[in-house]
Formats: structure tokens, C-alpha cells, sequence
């Protein structure tokens, strides 16, 4: 799918209405439709959000590499979702939508052009969404060239200029497995992809109130509760004496 599609599929909009002038900027989409001043507000993300991004992206080499080379495929939407970030809004409920018309009833049609031209800019500019979410272009260029070598990547919004180059965008459909973006992904200080794929040390064993083991043992006297993970640590040695009279 296209961006246009997915912003579409998101946000239903339609081009019926013609938009005069749309700008976007972090965390609000502006626009003019038929006179009528129009806002889409967004969460921004903070920074520990887009590391965790920016450390997912940067351990795929397709995604990496077509960052680096300032495209955005739209297969990286489901890197940020796999993080639980939603590059494009998953409806109007994650938006403060306003329109200076008086239509109050629903929403109106300047809203739903509004949203079909976002989705028209960001088949010319996929970054217009990034930087919507909170960083420009080559701020997130910068963050995954930083992950990828191990030095420490934009923390702040980067200024981007007329000059950057331009995405040329295919349909992509990389091999992003299950929910191990999410499940890796690190906040705090600099990462290398290898760190981001190691393995996570287990969980330690969580603690159980003393006598719990005698109290298992009561329900469940025998070997049945000395199989039981974490009530050894309670539990004295099974003897016959403990059986049901």
C-alpha cells in the first residue's frame, strides 16, 4: 500500500474539497479548504520513543539502507507499529481534529480533504509523517546512522533543508518478524543492532510469601507439589509420615 492508502485506510479522507495550502509541522497538520483554517493535532513522540525506533530501523539492512540513502518505504509503518508507534494515526480517535466552519454534527468535509492531501504529500515526501510524529528528515537519518555505528544519534529535531533529497518510493514488504522489535527495543543510551538483538537475560524468579509451599502441600500433599516451580525453596523433603492418614 501507498502512504495515500494507508493515511486513507486510517482516516477515510476524501478529495472532493480543494485544499488551498497544507503545512505540517511536529505534532499539527495545517490546512485551508474553501476559506475554512483546518487542524489535525498528534501526540509527539518522545525521545526514548523514536531510540527505540531509530535502534529497530537501523538493525534491518533494507530499512537501513534505504534511510541512509533518505527514502522511507512504506514497509517501515509496520516497524513502528510492531513498537506500538503509529506513524500514521490508527483513526480520528488519536487526533484533536478542528475546522473553523460550523459543521459540528460529525466530521466535516474540510477535515476529510485535509487528511486525503496529507496523504497525497506523503506519497511525494514520506517524512512529512515523521516529522508530524516529531522529527525531520535528517534528524531520524541521523539517529539510525548513529544506532547503526554505535554513536549516539540526533536527540533533537533536525532542521531539514529544500536541498534534501527527495524519496523515490516502491512497495516493499520486508520479513519483520513478530513482535520482536517491541520486545528488544531499548531507551536508554546508545545502541549498537547487535545489542538490540541479544537476547534478554530471564526474569529472575519472582519471590512467593513465606508458607506458601505448606499451604500447596495441603491442597496437593506428595510429589505432586515438590514438582511444582519455586515451592522447593519452601518446601522441606517429601516424606511418607506427610501422606493422608
Amino acid at each position: 500500500m501507498s502512504w495515500s492508502e494507508l493515511v486513507e485506510a486510517a482516516l477515510g479522507g476524501s478529495g472532493g474539497d480543494a485544499v488551498e495550502r497544507i503545512s505540517v509541522r511536529p505534532g499539527e497538520v495545517l490546512g485551508r479548504v474553501r476559506g475554512h483554517e483546518v487542524s489535525l493535532i498528534r501526540v509527539v513522540w518522545p525521545d526514548q520513543e523514536w531510540a527505540r525506533a531509530g535502534a529497530a530501523l537501523a538493525s534491518q539492512p533494507l530499512f537501513r539502507a534505504r534511510l541512509l540513502s533518505g527514502e522511507l518505504p512504506e514497509a517501515a509503518e509496520r516497524v513502528f507499529a510492531l513498537l506500538g508507534l503509529a506513524l500514521v494515526p490508527r483513526g480520528w480517535g488519536d487526533l484533536v481534529a478542528t475546522c473553523s466552519c460550523d459543521h459540528w454534527a460529525g466530521r466535516c468535509a474540510h477535515l476529510s480533504a485535509t487528511a486525503a492531501a496529507l496523504g497525497a504529500e506523503a506519497d511525494r515526501d514520506p517524512f512529512v509523517l515523521t516529522r508530524w510524529a516529531g522529527r525531520e528528515r535528517r534528524a531520524l537519518v541521523e539517529l539510525v546512522r548513529g544506532t547503526a555505528t554505535g554513536t549516539k544519534g540526533a536527540s533533537a529535531q533536525g532542521a531539514d533543508s529544500d536541498g534534501d533529497h527527495r524519496s523515490t518510493l516502491s512497495v516493499e514488504h520486508a520479513d519483520a518478524g513478530g513482535d520482536v522489535f517491541a520486545a528488544r527495543a531499548q531507551t536508554g543510551g546508545p545502541l549498537s543492532p547487535a545489542a538490540f538483538w541479544q537476547a534478554p537475560d530471564p526474569p529472575p524468579v519472582p519471590p512467593l510469601p513465606e508458607g506458601v509451599g505448606d499451604r500447596v502441600r495441603a491442597a496437593a500433599p506428595g510429589h505432586v507439589a515438590d514438582e511444582l516451580p519455586g515451592f522447593d525453596r519452601f518446601s522441606r523433603p517429601f516424606s511418607a509420615d506427610e501422606e493422608d492418614p
